[in-house]
């Protein structure tokens, strides 16, 4: 193929072989690559998350109910919050204490006034309906790290301190325990509040921060930024504060403005170059200073961007095509999970959407949401060996040719069961796949798929369905699994066998 738009094989199903070794291990998959951001930005929190205990939506003391059942269904491992580049102006001490008590804030991030109904106990609680690990972003723009360090005080500290009697008195005696700090949010950039000039000056920031924060509670994971396309700032992080914290922080859009299908199913991989190369330079460095430990990535911001995402609500509607793209960045972060430790999807609630809702209380998920919540039911723990032999096109975008079918597979701790992600990018054709396994023989099997009629198709309120969830068939014949994924869809079949390593 040369190019998805143009030129396509002619039959109706082409042939794609995959080849499975359950022993042979990539790595162990965190879950937490299956992560969610959430910011006080448009509608995400406020009409999104939170509605309040008086609105006429139904709630769940103030928790939007249609929203908390969407967030379990894609079982978010982690979310991160408050920010984002609200983290760099915002004063958690603002979102305590009784809620018709709190300041109404001008929000320099945004432009927007913030009411702080929605703080730091709030966001704890929704985490624990949802069944998620919070990830907290202290304030390293206009903030301190005596603020940062009476955060944790507040959140972790079991002594009774006048920080930790203001979780308490509000019926949260038990310390929450949080263990993901992030220092800052994109500081190399002049668009946040208290930025750094360069990474010499993030670090010594970093230091400062992380000292007081684990002085309060030495159990604590930092969080520090890095950038996808500033190396120097990355080896200066690495080089000067390596010791004071635990992952490299890194953001990336791809920004959708006159790109084609191609470009759209290309940059996943551009993605996992990029993120492989940022670990092996922060991992180099840290061997020529020293560090005795290991600093893994956070890819903690990431999707597609369309132009039609403005402010003040930054809302855009995403079809199959996209849901194609999410599910090659997933297949990515399986592959580097010897790299990648922490991602985190921008945004889960009405801001780039995964969930959308309106204030007339109607809801839909797009097919980005789909592909988290088939993916998050049936990834197992390990990533396997897994390689794919599919016709190609020409991409333009890398300079060379990508096969246009993409796999990854996983197994479990017990080695009974074997998952494998199929995602068929060819806007035409169907795939004939052929999967053989090594070491394993599987015996029974159960498939789904993400798919519409189109690679356009979208959901939204009027049609909230278009896109959805289909149960497929995987046929096994002498030791042989025939699975026909279809055109311009996301596959997932989970096998039951025998391991025979």
């Amino acid at each position: 193929m040369q190019n998805f738009l143009s030129v396509y094989l002619s039959s109706v199903a082409v042939d794609v072989s995959i080849s499975v070794d359950p022993a042979s291990p990539l790595g162990r998959i965190d879950r937490r690559i299956y992560g969610q951001f959430i910011e006080h930005l448009g509608r995400c929190v406020y009409g999104g998350v939170w509605v309040g205990e008086g609105s006429r939506i139904p709630n769940e003391r103030g928790y939007r109910r249609d929203v908390l059942e969407a967030v379990r269904a894609i079982r978010p491992p982690l979310v991160r919050w408050p920010g984002g580049n609200f983290a760099s102006n915002y004063h958690w001490m603002d979102g305590v204490g009784p809620r018709g008590r709190r300041p109404k804030r001008l929000d320099m991030a945004w432009g927007a006034v913030e009411s702080n109904e929605f703080g730091t106990l709030e966001f704890l609680e929704w985490c624990r309906m949802v069944g998620a690990e919070p990830y907290l972003v202290v304030n390293a723009g206009n903030g301190s790290p005596e603020e940062a360090a009476r955060w944790v005080e507040f959140c972790n500290s079991p002594h009774e301190t006048s920080y930790t009697t203001l979780r308490s008195g509000a019926g949260y005696r038990e310390p929450f325990n949080v263990k993901i700090w992030g220092v800052g949010n994109e500081l190399y950039g002049d668009w946040q509040v208290g930025y750094c000039i360069d990474g010499k000056e993030c670090a010594r920031r970093t230091i400062e921060f992380s000292n007081e924060m684990k002085k309060v509670d030495p159990k604590i994971e930092i969080v520090a930024v890095g950038c996808d396309s500033d190396m120097e700032w990355n080896i200066d992080m690495v080089r000067h504060a390596g010791r004071y914290f635990e992952y490299l922080s890194i953001h990336r859009y791809f920004f959708t403005r006159g790109v084609s299908y191609d470009d759209i199913v290309s940059e996943p991989f551009i993605w996992e170059r990029m993120l492989r190369s940022i670990y092996d330079i922060v991992s180099t460095t840290s061997k020529r200073y020293g560090l005795k430990k290991e600093i893994r990535i956070a890819f903690d911001e990431w999707n597609l961007w369309y132009p039609e995402a403005t402010p003040p609500e930054h809302n855009q509607v995403t079809s199959l095509r996209d849901g194609v793209f999410t599910a090659l960045v997933l297949n990515s972060l399986q592959r580097l999970c010897r790299e990648v430790a922490i991602a985190c999807f921008a945004q889960t609630v009405n801001v780039l959407p995964l969930i959308a809702t309106d204030d007339a209380g109607r809801i839909y998920t797009n097919p980005q949401y789909l592909v988290f919540k088939l993916y998050a039911g049936t990834t197992q723990e390990v990533a396997v060996r897994c390689l794919v032999d599919s016709p190609t096109f020409y991409s333009r975008r890398i300079g060379r040719s990508l096969g246009y079918c993409d796999a990854v597979a996983s197994v479990s701790n017990e080695g009974d069961t074997v998952s494998v992600q199929i995602v068929n990018a060819s806007p035409t054709e169907d795939a004939l796949c052929e999967i053989r396994f090594k070491n394993f023989e599987a015996r029974e099997s159960e498939a789904s798929y993400v798919w519409g009629k189109s690679l356009e198709e979208k959901n939204d309120f009027e049609g909230p369905d278009r896109v959805r969830i289909h149960a497929g068939r995987a046929t096994v014949k002498g030791g042989v699994v025939e699975y026909v994924a279809p055109r311009h869809s996301i596959s997932s079949i989970v096998f039951k066998g025998v391991s025979r390593k």
